[in-house]
């Protein structure tokens, strides 16, 4: 009798362990963006790590208008160059293959203004958000949109990336 406890304690410790996976990605992609109300191009690396029904983000995304195809479109006596360097934490919502992951979190703004007299150059702190929307075909592949913005003492910073997307789910 004595036996049968034993095994039946042991199985249900068994039953009850909970094997953690907690995906991981890398987001690469690149876009147009607004640096305040000037059009430019974009680029930028995004991991995101997800522990439950949360996700982390560290992003690292250029800007510029320095461009000869941005300055067709709109051209400016200032050429900026902008970095915008984050960590963002948000809910994420799974269907399928699909997320939608929003973010907000702290980040650092490191901006170049040029014109034809100086270059001036200048550090702020700035408030992060992200949008993310994948969908991923493959186990380890995906692609989707990232659509961020970073609001700071410069100037405000929106982009929409196109994003290809490598990782474990």
């Amino acid at each position: 009798m004595f036996g049968i406890l034993i095994l039946v304690v042991n199985y249900t410790l068994k039953s009850q362990v909970v094997y953690e996976h907690h995906p991981w990605w890398i987001n690469v992609g690149a876009g147009p963006a607004l640096i305040g109300n000037n059009f430019a191009m974009t680029a930028g690396l995004v991991y995101s790590y997800q522990f439950e029904r949360s996700l982390i983000s560290a992003r690292i995304i250029g800007m510029t208008n320095k461009n000869p195809t941005v300055q067709r479109i709109n051209s400016t006596n200032v050429n900026y160059k902008m970095t915008d360097y984050g960590i963002l934490y948000g809910p994420i919502w799974q269907s399928g293959r699909s997320y939608v992951s929003l973010g907000a979190g702290i980040g650092l703004i490191r901006a170049a203004y040029e014109t034809t007299e100086r270059i001036t150059t200048n550090t702020s702190i700035s408030l992060p958000l992200e949008v993310q929307w994948f969908w991923r075909p493959f186990y380890f592949a995906g692609i989707g949109l990232y659509i961020s913005t970073a609001l700071n003492f410069e100037e405000q910073l929106t982009a929409v990336m196109i994003c290809a997307q490598l990782g474990v789910w």
